[in-house]
């Protein structure tokens, strides 16, 4: 609608014009001018169009357009050469024939541009999205590529395919865009050659290219939870987590933690709320921080080290990121949430109904949308200056982890 307003707009000012030239011309009135300031400067200069850039260097507008572009199509010095023309030309891009050119091209129906790759390089490629979590990753990046015209395409890179041939496979299909979704080990993408492809990742696991990340803000969404639980009258509050996989996410559920001390102990000492309404630092307990293959290799020795930590500081409430974790509290028989109410880091993972829902399917969406940005930009190769986008996450209320008072009515 703006965009039909002022269209309408600058016809209306060119039949003023026309008008002002007719009665000038016939009745010789003198009138002011109809044109801004800036209107003045703009018109008294020749824009610079591609086709003049073209005609100075010998080359079509199309492969100026591209040169502009950075398409990696066009050899380095060529688009440097087009560049620097065109800057001392003093060339500029139209806003008015771009926001044309984008409403024209949003009537269109979206035709299939080509496929986008979703890179595995998991030992068992066919676990990845055995994480609802991550199936929601490509659940939201598939919706998302098909409003733009693409097709999300999973490529398993085993042991039987070197870089290069991955690498070859791409180009041959003309693929451009890569999303690198989250490992358990970090991949070895030997000497392929991330400066031919737009790249984005989700999350911090995977620590090189040192591409744009799309994820989750896991610190804000733990002092969230640990906010909501203080909130629902639990105070002996717990973190159970794997500490590698915090460590892959730079320490944000730890981070989170320190957080939810730091922060919500200065509400409480600045007197801006009543020990009824936030945490003190004695009601968050020391974490328990093992590794996740603990629980796999010897869940013996995990459930072990759970008995010990539940005994020593005895939580009324626990955020954990571990699946393993729940089923382990029944087995130590404690009931939940009777005896201690449990939230996970993420509802999709975790077996409880309440915590953290990540938004997993926006983080895809998110990541496509960027992704093709970067593409229509000809933005290839690792940036110099890596962009990290959060997303925001909610609170998943449960019966898991209920208001403390409800807990206590049920026992009555």
């Amino acid at each position: 609608m703006e965009f039909c307003l002022g269209f309408l707009g600058r016809i209306l000012a060119h039949f003023l014009q026309q008008w002002r030239v007719l009665l000038i011309s016939n009745l010789m009135i003198p009138l002011p001018s109809l044109k801004t300031e800036s209107e003045k400067t703009v018109s008294s200069l020749s824009r610079v169009t591609l086709r003049d850039i073209g005609n100075k260097l010998g080359l079509s507008h199309a492969t100026i357009s591209l040169c502009l572009r950075d398409h990696p199509s066009i050899p380095l010095k060529r688009r440097q050469e087009v560049r620097r023309v065109a800057e001392e030309m003093g060339y500029c891009r139209d806003p008015w024939l771009s926001s044309l050119l984008a409403y024209r091209n949003r009537k269109r129906p979206v035709r299939v541009r080509g496929a986008i790759a979703w890179i595995n390089q998991w030992t068992q490629p066919q676990n990845l999205r055995k994480y609802h979590e991550f199936d929601l990753y490509w659940q939201g990046a598939t919706e998302s590529a098909e409003l733009f015209g693409y097709h999300l395409e999973e490529f398993r890179w085993n042991e039987d395919y070197s870089s290069k041939r991955i690498e070859q496979i791409l180009l041959t299909r003309d693929i451009r865009g890569i999303l690198i979704p989250p490992h358990r080990t970090p991949p070895q993408w030997g000497d392929f050659d991330w400066q031919k492809f737009a790249i984005i990742r989700f999350g911090m696991s995977v620590p090189t290219p040192d591409a744009h990340v799309v994820t989750a803000d896991q610190q804000r969404a733990v002092l969230m939870a640990f906010r909501k639980m203080s909130d629902y009258g639990y105070r002996r509050i717990g973190l159970i987590v794997s500490a590698d996989y915090d460590s892959h996410l730079g320490g944000n559920f730890i981070g989170g933690l320190a957080a939810a001390q730091d922060i919500l102990k200065l509400n409480f000492l600045g007197g801006l709320a009543t020990t009824q309404d936030v945490l003190s630092p004695k009601q968050i307990l020391p974490p328990l921080r093992t590794d996740e293959s603990l629980y796999f290799e010897s869940p013996a020795e995990a459930k072990r080290l759970l008995s010990i930590w539940l005994k020593k500081y005895k939580p009324d409430a626990i955020l954990t990121s571990l699946s393993a974790v729940p089923y382990m509290i029944k087995e130590l028989g404690y009931d939940i949430p009777g005896d201690i109410a449990v939230a996970g880091t993420t509802t999709y993972d975790v077996p409880v109904d309440a915590g953290i829902n990540q938004n997993p399917k926006v983080i895809g969406r998110v990541a496509i949308e960027t992704l093709v940005a970067q593409i229509n930009r000809s933005e290839f190769g690792v940036p110099s200056v890596p962009c990290r986008i959060l997303v925001e996450s909610l609170w998943q209320d449960g019966k898991s982890m209920p208001p403390k008072n409800a807990v206590q009515t049920a026992a009555l």
